[in-house]
């Protein structure tokens, strides 16, 4: 400095300021920055809710125009079926392109998976319409992940810094999927920096799964399968590195496949991070293995063939596809780094049971990868240190991958001789020796495909970030470069939650002790595998195990139908056995009140019975009528010599041995009453019987043996006034003596003369 500028002096005075003003600079520079990212993120938002409003616009100006499709006839095919009916006419590509555009929409709003719509499928769709050639996928609706490029759409990868780029041109896939006549309406939503297994950014926000919003939907292509999961699409397009096509397929219930890499067709995807022997490859979701097929087969074309040469130039094996030979099959539970859930690993083990019963050879001579060598070891990869803001979701994870770039430098400078000689090799070399020994117990075992667990069920919202060994089951064909493809088996249990309380891992560290957390009835994935460049032995080994799963599925439903239809015959049975139990205490309370009422009857007859013997202890005593009269009247039968009254009481002796009859239906007496109140209409009418005949009564258990005589014969009580006789009179004729009263019961007996 002072040879340059001899006569110059400096001040550390204007050093300290140039210092002090060149940090406020970058400082400022920094903030300004941001500001302008936070601004471009605010503006996207802005573009998404503009572009979805015109989204639904379209379709409600379809839905007048059309009111007669069926939305959801259109939704249930599978699409296989849907290509077939939109080949032949049977149904417009219109109609089924508005109708996934309405449904998208819809989950849209319950999971918030969407990110852009994709203006330009309503001219494409007149571009396919006009097709010589109708592709193997002519009409079909598509959405492809945030990170696939599409002209004039930017693909953010959950980056503010990226908002304001659109692509100016489209990607190798999206130029061969409108070859083969598919129609791509909207992008999905991403993690940031496509490095966590969750789906959520700053631009965008949080996606949830669909089957149930507390749980994440998986990632980084979570939003294609919580739209693929929801009904608003058919068929849907992710990139995998680590797992991220595999992963939202297990959480989410959908099938997936990642295929053999290829460097071509990733031409147009944006990846922000740099990986070390790992390379992303673009993939296929829906919701069956057959959707995977019919996608692989318009992939392998040679248009694909012609845009990347990296590709054997090869189509798609039918032969294979749809073979029936037994297959030789390596299984295992677990990787031996990461332990998954008891449910994941009971899926592998169901599954096997199914494929040995189904003829197909099952080797369990499988070692644990791990033994090999640790997948983790093999996969590195580093973040650019200018990132203006990370995810809440992934700081944990991006804060151990992310550094300065000068302390990148030291550490890279002063690390890099002890690494390359001390610890092992560089990480390419190490991922190929790592492959080899792989690929030499595979041949040693003679093995077709390998059937292994994959990560799931799905976590709760934020817990992928603090998880991030748990990929090794996905992570690891990755890093060989094979094609695997996953498929859902099974839910979880009460009894997998339950195993899943005991739940450890293989070292006891604070990951596996976050991952008691599982909800019942969600999905229970497995992962088929198979060597590279064979992705049509993947997929019919996937078609073989969705096959015997939906069997066992099916077979379980009708054992629970049966079940239940023989729960309800006994619960009939039962309610008819208590019904009847119900009418025979109800028919035993009838005979109750029956026999209580005639219970009641022979008391009141015995009152009458008392009272008659009353009027004979007043006859045979000497007397006037007045004090027999009076007796009655005390008994309740007064007399009154008013005007208005007409004497009420006669009493009439009658001979001896006269039969009485009880009034009562089951005890007869012969002795009737009655009461001649002007204002009272007497009921009861008292007659004694003739002479020497027996009392009979009505019921055959119930034999009167009392036999009431009177003293003296013939004795007729007048009353006061005579006056005509009338209906209301009572009559008494009392009857000679010697005259024995049998009461209706057979354990009563009266000896009381009866008048």
């Amino acid at each position: 400095m002072r040879q340059l500028l001899p006569e110059v002096e400096l001040d550390p005075s204007v050093i300290s300021v140039v210092l002090c003003s060149s940090t406020v600079a970058f400082l400022v520079l920094k903030w300004m920055v941001k500001k302008l990212v936070q601004q471009r993120m605010r503006e996207a938002r802005r573009n998404r809710v503009r572009a979805l409003g015109l989204m639904e616009e379209a379709v409600q100006q379809f839905k007048q125009k059309n009111p007669e499709v069926q939305a959801s006839r259109i939704l249930s095919l599978p699409l296989v079926e849907l290509v077939k009916k939109l080949k032949e006419d049977s149904l417009s590509p219109e109609s089924v392109l508005y109708t996934y555009m309405d449904k998208a929409l819809e989950v849209n709003r319950d999971v918030n998976c969407v990110t852009d719509f994709i203006q330009e499928c309503v001219h494409l769709l007149q571009e396919v319409k006009a097709q010589r050639e109708k592709g193997l996928l002519y009409g079909v609706p598509i959405s492809i992940k945030d990170s696939i490029g599409y002209e004039g759409h930017v693909s953010t990868c959950g980056l503010g810094q990226y908002l304001g780029y659109p692509e100016r041109e489209d990607s190798v896939l999206v130029k061969v999927l409108k070859k083969q006549g598919a129609i791509p309406f909207v992008k999905t939503n991403i993690s940031q920096c496509l490095i966590n297994y969750d789906c959520s950014n700053l631009i965008f926000g949080q996606t949830v799964n669909p089957l149930n919003h507390k749980k994440s939907p998986g990632g980084s292509s979570g939003g294609e399968g919580a739209l693929i999961a929801g009904g608003g699409s058919v068929l849907g397009f992710g990139t995998d590195i680590g797992g991220s096509i595999r992963l939202p397929s297990s959480f989410c219930g959908l099938c997936g496949l990642k295929p053999t890499v290829s460097s071509q067709i990733l031409k147009g995807c944006l990846h922000v991070c740099s990986f070390t022997s790992v390379t992303g490859m673009v993939g296929p979701m829906a919701r069956d293995v057959d959707s995977l097929a019919l996608c692989m087969r318009a992939l392998l074309c040679d248009d694909m063939f012609h845009l990347d040469p990296t590709v054997p130039p090869l189509p798609f094996n039918e032969e294979v596809y749809s073979s029936s030979t037994p297959l030789r099959i390596g299984y295992y539970d677990t990787d031996g780094y990461f332990l998954l859930p008891p449910c994941m690993r009971r899926a592998v083990h169901e599954t096997r049971t199914l494929l040995q019963e189904a003829g197909h050879t099952v080797r369990s001579h499988w070692v644990d990868p791990a033994q090999l060598a640790h997948p983790d070891c093999l996969f590195s990869v580093s973040l650019p240190s200018e990132l203006d803001s990370v995810d809440p979701n992934s700081c944990s994870q991006i804060n151990c991958y992310r550094l300065p770039f000068l302390l990148k430098k030291i550490l890279a400078f002063l690390t890099k001789p002890l690494v390359s000689y001390i610890f092992f090799p560089s990480v390419p070399e190490r991922g190929h020796i790592y492959q080899q020994e792989f690929l030499s117990r595979w041949r040693n075992l003679d093995l077709d495909v390998i059937l292994c667990p994959v990560l799931g069920p799905a976590f709760t919202l934020g817990y992928p970030g603090r998880l991030i060994a748990a990929v090794s089951s996905t992570m690891l064909y990755n890093v060989l470069n094979f094609p695997a493809g996953v498929v859902p088996v099974t839910t979880v249990t009460e009894a997998d939650e339950e195993n899943l309380k005991h739940y450890t891992g293989h070292y006891g560290d604070p990951w596996d002790r976050r991952l008691r957390q599982v909800t019942m009835g969600l999905p229970v994935a497995v992962q088929c595998v198979a060597l590279p460049w064979q992705e049509e032995l993947c997929l019919r080994f996937m078609k073989e195990v969705e096959r015997l799963a939906q069997g066992q599925k099916k077979q379980t439903e009708d054992n629970l139908q049966r079940g239940g239809a023989q729960a309800d015959v006994t619960r009939d049975l039962q309610n008819d056995v208590h019904t009847e139990g119900q009418s025979d205490v109800q028919a035993q309370a009838s005979r109750t009140t029956v026999q209580t009422n005639i219970l009641m009857d022979v008391q009141r007859t015995l009152a009458q019975t008392d009272l008659v013997a009353d009027v004979q202890t007043d006859v045979q005593k000497p007397g006037s009528q007045t004090d027999l009269l009076a007796d009655v009247q005390l008994h309740g039968c007064p007399q009154s010599s008013g005007p208005d009254m007409q004497p009420d009481v006669q009493t009439q002796l009658t001979q001896p041995d006269v039969q009485t009859q009880l009034t009562q239906p089951d005890v007869q007496l012969d002795v009737q009453t009655q009461l001649t109140q002007p204002d009272m209409q007497p009921d009861v009418q008292t007659q004694l019987p003739q002479p020497d005949v027996q009392t009979q009564p009505s019921q055959p258990d119930m034999q009167p043996d009392v036999q009431t005589q009177p003293t003296q014969p013939d004795i007729e009580i007048q009353p006061a006034q005579q006056t005509p006789p009338s209906q209301s009179d009572v009559q008494t004729q009392p009857t000679q003596p010697d005259i024995e009263t049998q009461p209706s019961h057979p354990d009563m007996q009266s000896d009381v003369p009866t008048v």
